[in-house]
């Protein structure tokens, strides 16, 4: 007889203490695919904010760390592979929790296809423009997401290597690449990125740049979930994400500096490149420039494994505290999440290829991204206010009004602005049709919910019922 509501002593389990700070940082690191990320949201930015964008990307950053503040603070004191589901539900109960499962499951498979979408397409476009070879993107994409995927499914030591090896890489070509840029246009040094007076727009250029900016680390976060096999978790995997969070503005901030000498700090010339960061380096490297295009490869593809690392193990913990369908929460010899895995890969393979083969991969990678990150935002902003909440009821001896009160809401606020932006009236199809889609999984999340209420009475009993290092 096949067991459809494992006891808490039945569940499965993740490989305990299979990974060091070192490996968690790399992953929180290839999470933010700095190349990536950057590469096709720069143009955008500087049009809102100016040849001051870097000021934009600073401020984004400290709205991500006021959020990392509350995945930290709830990581210390209950760690759990649900990370964010986990922490909400065990704060508001099981119907919210349930919601937030299906909200993020949903949120994190469609906007990985942006990632998938965006790694066939850009390699075909190396093929293309420096071999002369042409291959459609949806192979390429089948063929690297199979290979993700396997990787992943092999052990997470594994993966999380193979991402750290592709972060590094990525890094020395975006090092190699803005040296040279700075070394031609050694006579165009200016630091007018860095003065105030030269924002688009006063605060409203930052306020119009800040939702596309705060999504440069939307990743940073995700290794929250892989505290089941970090030692030491509590404190490494916070150390690790604060860390990959400032690396990265530091990264970011310096690509921005770099792109803007290039163009000497002619913002309105960068707003109409579709990579600046890509025409700015080719400039620079001439017969090398392939290296900055390798770059954005090797970014997609180590995003690609840490985020389907990271994600994989949410939806997987869902589903072993039931939240989810139980199936889901299934391991492999290997002790990886296979099942929550080949859902996870397989819609977002099937719906990216569905979706992107409608146009260019590359401009239609930007609407699968938008659609994922409502919900996950959504999910952002109420980790925020659970985690007041949380300390409260529950660690009210250590309660803190800086760390569990103030700083959260700092972070409730910050996060407004861009979910705003991403649900405003207004916007052009399909963008203007997202929030109504978000609103209708929201109702059948409820209704999933309650349903699955009545089916695990002691559903709230369950939620967040596993902690990492016990």
């Amino acid at each position: 007889m096949v067991q459809t509501n494992p006891t808490r002593s039945e569940r499965s389990r993740l490989t305990k203490n299979s990974l060091s700070t070192t490996d968690i940082l790399g992953v929180s690191l290839a999470d933010t695919a700095p190349a990536m990320s950057f590469f096709f949201s720069f143009a955008v930015i500087a049009a809102a904010a100016g040849v001051a964008s870097p000021l934009a990307i600073i401020v984004a950053a400290i709205a991500v760390l006021l959020k990392i503040n509350s995945l930290a603070e709830f990581t210390k004191v209950t760690p759990s592979s649900g990370s964010y589901v986990s922490y909400i539900g065990k704060t508001f109960g099981a119907i919210p929790g349930v919601m937030t499962a299906g909200a993020l499951a949903f949120g994190y498979i469609v906007a990985v296809g942006y990632v998938m979408a965006v790694l066939g397409a850009w390699t075909t476009l190396i093929l293309s423009q420096f071999l002369h070879i042409s291959v459609p993107w949806e192979p390429i994409t089948i063929v690297l997401v199979g290979l993700v995927t396997y990787l992943v499914y092999r052990g997470v030591k594994i993966s999380a290597r193979w991402a750290m090896a592709s972060f590094a890489f990525e890094l020395l070509l975006i090092v190699v690449s803005m040296a040279a840029m700075v070394a031609t246009n050694a006579s165009h040094l200016s630091m007018a990125s860095f003065n105030p007076i030269h924002i688009k727009n006063g605060l409203a250029g930052i306020g119009l740049a800040f939702p596309l900016a705060i999504f440069l680390f939307i990743g940073v976060g995700n290794p929250g979930a892989m505290v089941e096999e970090t030692k030491n978790a509590r404190k490494a995997v916070p150390r690790a994400i604060y860390t990959a969070t400032i690396f990265v503005t530091v990264v970011y901030v310096l690509m921005a500096w770099t792109t803007s000498i290039v163009f000497h700090n002619n913002a309105s010339t960068i707003a109409n490149l579709a990579v600046p960061f890509v025409t700015a380096a080719s400039r620079a490297l001439g017969p090398f420039a392939i290296l900055v295009y390798l770059a954005g490869l090797t970014s997609t593809f180590s995003s690609l494994i840490g985020a389907t690392t990271a994600q994989t193990r949410i939806i997987f913990s869902a589903g072993r505290e039931g939240l989810l369908p139980f199936a889901l929460g299934k391991v492999s010899r290997f002790g990886t999440p296979w099942m929550a895995l080949a859902v996870y890969s397989g819609f977002a393979l099937v719906m990216t290829l569905i979706w992107a083969s409608h146009g260019s991969a590359l401009a239609v990678a930007g609407e699968i991204g938008t659609l994922g990150t409502i919900p996950i935002a959504l999910v952002y902003l109420l980790l925020n206010v659970a985690l007041p909440v949380y300390y409260l009821r529950h660690h009210r001896d250590i309660f803190s009004t800086w760390k569990h009160l103030i700083v959260p809401l700092l972070g409730v606020a910050f996060l407004i602005l861009p979910l705003w932006g991403l649900i405003q009236p207004g916007q052009p199809y399909p963008f203007n049709i997202f929030p109504w889609i978000v609103a209708g999984l929201l109702v059948l999340g409820l209704i999933y919910a309650m349903i699955r209420q009545r089916q695990i009475p002691d559903l709230s009993q369950r939620v967040g019922s596993i902690i990492a290092d016990e």
